[in-house]
């Protein structure tokens, strides 16, 4: 793979990500002499507007350890390219994002009122509706190792 085949891939990769609706999105491939990772492919954005804060990454790395054993470099950019691509895909709608905020929030809601001595009769409805908000809720596999 030269350098312009993954210059391409990068940007399309920037690409889905711009179109994913989230905040500060970037796709980066940044390459390293001197260390134990030789090249990194780094994905990152934010669900949420404020700086600082909501950040999911995707990095996948090449070592030193990868040359040693024999990884073919060429073959492991195009995988970690692939996954990168289903990473991006898996990105949850403004729709279910905003959906995971409100169940957090009510979460937090209800251990206050728990907190604070909120009788329980009060509590029973809000800690239903959290139920049934998180019975239906799309699971978020973006992160997993399988």
């Amino acid at each position: 793979m030269d350098i312009l085949h993954m210059h391409n891939m990068l940007s399309l990769l920037q690409f889905e990500l711009d179109n994913a609706d989230v905040h500060r999105p970037s796709a980066e491939l940044k390459m390293y002499v001197g260390g134990i990772s030789l090249v990194r492919l780094e994905l990152e954005y934010s669900n949420v507007p404020e700086y600082g804060q909501g950040y999911e990454t995707f990095t996948r790395a090449y070592s030193t350890y990868d040359r040693d054993a024999g990884v073919d470099v060429n073959e492991w950019m195009a995988t970690a390219f692939d996954e990168a691509h289903e990473w991006v895909k898996q990105i949850p709608t403004v729709e279910e994002r905003a959906h995971q905020a409100f169940t957090k929030a009510l979460g937090r809601v209800i251990d206050q009122g728990r907190d604070i001595g909120i009788e329980v009769d009060f509590l029973n409805p809000l800690t239903q509706m959290m139920e049934r908000l998180a019975t239906n809720a799309l699971e978020d596999k973006r992160n997993s190792v399988e």
